[in-house]
């Protein structure tokens, strides 16, 4: 239902910077080799680049001109107790596409910055959340490095680009308007025109998408072109799924006829069944994380959360050997050479178009 014209105001909302600076003391690379010591558990903070840390990109891309994609792979590493491991290197990591080991041709250490797409849901079904929604909102932007980038769009019955990538120091002296909300959710189809969008991004890039995970008006898009879709980006997605649920009633009941009331009411109801398996899906396809919000209050910490692994995010990248199958969807494991820890990546990737609309 229309809401009305909201402003986002980035400045009003005290969008300042809470990341704290980089600790001088960050621990050297290690390795179970001789002159290394093992890795080295860390929070938050940005370790310190290492000389010889970085694969080269330039050259490898050269040496496999036309050869085949590169592959990309966010990826972090924790201990057992959830602990970010820091400081690790290159020759630390494993990659295996389908079985068979590959070389990792790109590297880059946990400090190199982010851009970062912010998806906003302010349709109707949001009505009576909004100001707790901007509240979320400022506490993502405000906790991300000053040298990242950050895209701000916002949907409902139509896909709004509140502000292009830009360096997130100038969006919080900004002040990004959402305009008059339109009848509908067109989930799906923001999801694809982001992905879209950040195909054409270099670098280490993040989706955070926040909503209650219910499409009622896509055209272009679907649940499942826009899952196969995303194993062919090199993308990592984090959802924030926050219930509207509890609200139905009071929507449906701004709705005259009962005829249509029910209509309107099983229709969403599928909707909502099928959204959690649908945002957990994006975020396990590419690596991310998936995080559920019964209450808006719980969206806050689960956008701290993120901004913090974001922070402690490792990027490999390999290019695909000649036996590795040709096309269709690869499985991919991430493995480190020290025992005890654990590593989250993307899982399969796809290697030629399998879109097919449900």
């Amino acid at each position: 239902m229309p809401i009305g014209k909201i402003i986002l105001r980035f400045t009003r909302m005290s969008l300042f910077i809470a990341v704290a600076a980089c600790g001088a003391n960050a621990l050297k690379a290690q390795s179970v080799d001789a002159g290394r010591r093992p890795p080295v558990l860390r929070g938050t903070d940005f370790a310190t680049t290492q000389p010889g840390d970085r694969t080269n990109s330039t050259e490898n891309r050269s040496a496999n001109a036309g050869a085949a994609t590169l592959v990309m792979i966010p990826t972090v590493v924790m201990d057992r107790n959830g602990r970010y491991i820091a400081n690790l290197r290159k020759d630390d990591f494993r990659i295996y596409d389908d079985g068979v080991e590959q070389q990792v041709a790109y590297f880059a250490p946990i400090e190199k910055p982010f851009t970062v797409a912010l998806m906003l849901d302010v349709s109707g079904s949001t009505k009576y959340q909004m100001d707790q929604i901007c509240q979320a909102a400022d506490t993502f932007i405000s906790h991300l490095r000053n040298n990242d980038r950050l895209m701000a769009i916002t949907f409902d019955g139509k896909i709004s680009l509140l502000s292009d990538v830009a360096d997130v120091r100038a969006l919080r002296q900004a002040k990004l308007r959402i305009p008059a909300a339109t009848d509908g959710t067109a989930l799906y189809d923001a999801v694809d025109y982001a992905l879209k969008r950040m195909a054409g991004i270099p670098g280490r890039k993040a989706i955070v998408l926040m909503t209650d995970g219910v499409d009622q008006s896509s055209k272009l898009a679907s649940l499942r072109s826009t899952l196969d879709h995303i194993a062919e980006q090199d993308v990592i997605v984090y959802t924030v799924q926050y219930n509207t649920q509890p609200q139905l009633q009071q929507r449906l009941s701004m709705i005259k006829s009962s005829k249509a009331r029910r209509k309107i009411e099983e229709r969403l109801l599928k909707q909502y069944a099928v959204s959690e398996p649908y945002l957990r899906g994006l975020a396990d396809k590419t690596g991310g994380r998936f995080y559920k919000a019964d209450d808006l209050r719980d969206v806050a910490p689960a956008f701290e959360a993120i901004t913090a692994e974001l922070g402690v995010q490792y990027s490999l990248g390999y290019y695909p050997k000649e036996d590795s199958p040709a096309s269709g969807e690869r499985a991919i494991k991430v493995r480190v050479r020290y025992p005890n820890l654990v590593v989250r990546a993307r899982e399969s990737h796809a290697t030629s178009p399998t879109i097919v609309q449900q």
